[in-house]
């Protein structure tokens, strides 16, 4: 299995005092993401509600493969054998799932390999705000 590494592509933008989006475009152009092959495309911090996943092509694969965006946990926790040589500027975007610990976004090629661009979002809110004691019922 090929390793790939992301260097400077994964930003952070506050949406709000406690919701924040993750990004990351994968240049995939000279470096295929192979059958099966899953990448690591940025993390998910403990107590956290991810709200939604998901995915813009900015440059169609050539091949005919379906992407899946996941989790640890399962592959296709948000998407799941979606189009990687659909039309440039196709997006799809999948519900979200809550983590009391930490896990990775990842991005899986599944039937052929990807050789495209793709942007990765993925909005989140931490669910440490308070202390969890709650107040007594009289």
């Amino acid at each position: 299995m090929a390793t790939y590494e992301v260097t400077g592509n994964a930003v952070n933008i506050s949406a709000g005092p406690q919701l924040f989006v993750q990004e990351a475009v994968l240049d995939f152009s000279s470096t295929n993401l192979g059958i099966d092959e899953t990448i690591d495309v940025f993390q998910i911090p403990a107590n956290t509600v991810v709200t939604s996943v998901g995915y813009e092509i900015i440059t169609a694969s050539t091949g005919a493969g379906e992407l899946d965006l996941g989790d640890s946990a399962s592959a296709t926790a948000f998407l799941a054998d979606q189009d990687g040589d659909a039309a440039d500027g196709a997006s799809a975007f999948g519900a979200g799932k809550s983590y009391d610990a930490a896990d990775t976004v990842i991005l899986k090629a599944t039937t052929a390999a990807f050789d495209g661009k793709i942007r990765v979002v993925a909005v989140m809110a931490p669910l440490s705000l308070s202390s969890r004691d709650g107040e007594a019922f009289a």
